[in-house]
């Protein structure tokens, strides 16, 4: 399955495959509504949809396609209290393992700390966050969520589940419980492809 990402898709540049047969990109055809299925542009792919090429390609748009980006759009542009993707991430990291080094934060959120120390100085000047010198080691300065950061967390957080919530009507309970336990097998998958390769790289 070819999980590369990569900006040759769609209507730029897409990928092909060498020799003859099917051409191959990492990228679907845009479907209008609903009511349209997947289905491949090209009558070169012939009668049978390669599965895992689809599902990696519906992978990679539900993480980076135009809908998931109009998705981050709404959720995180609130009006006066909208934030950057890199800001909130930070700050949910922040949430959800308060207080916390610099260090730790750039491990939770898999980024260089010298990204983590930029969004946290932004998160620190609208007050969303405070540093504090650790009680055990006062060398440690930790990371932590003001009155004010925890309040505007909420917001997003709330203003995300609302739609999707909406989203998720399109599915039974069985369904969605179903999509999850997929969801999660292909991630714990694909940590465990990136492991294997990563041990064959040294």
């Amino acid at each position: 399955m070819n999980l590369i990402d990569t900006d040759q898709q769609g209507e730029g540049g897409p990928a092909q495959s060498t020799g003859s047969g099917a051409r191959r990109t990492l990228g679907l055809p845009r479907v209008r509504n609903a009511q349209q299925s997947w289905a491949p542009e090209s009558a070169d792919w012939g009668d049978e949809w390669d599965l895992d090429h689809k599902v990696a390609a519906l992978w990679r748009a539900a993480r980076l396609g135009p809908t998931v980006e109009r998705l981050r759009r709404h959720v995180l542009g609130g009006g006066s209290q909208s934030i950057e993707p890199g800001q909130f991430r930070a700050l949910d990291a922040v949430a959800g393992h308060g207080p916390v080094s610099i260090r730790t934060l750039a491990d939770i959120m898999d980024v260089e700390p010298s990204t983590v120390t930029r969004a946290v100085v932004r998160l620190e000047t609208d007050g969303l966050v405070f540093k504090r010198r650790a009680d055990r080691d006062h060398r440690e300065v930790l990371v932590e969520l003001t009155d004010l950061g925890a309040a505007r967390h909420q917001y997003f957080v709330d203003r995300a589940y609302r739609i999707y919530e909406e989203i998720f009507t399109v599915f039974d309970t069985s369904e969605r419980a179903l999509l999850a336990d997929l969801l999660e097998r292909m991630l714990v998958s694909t940590d465990a492809a990136l492991a294997r390769l990563d041990a064959r790289a040294l």
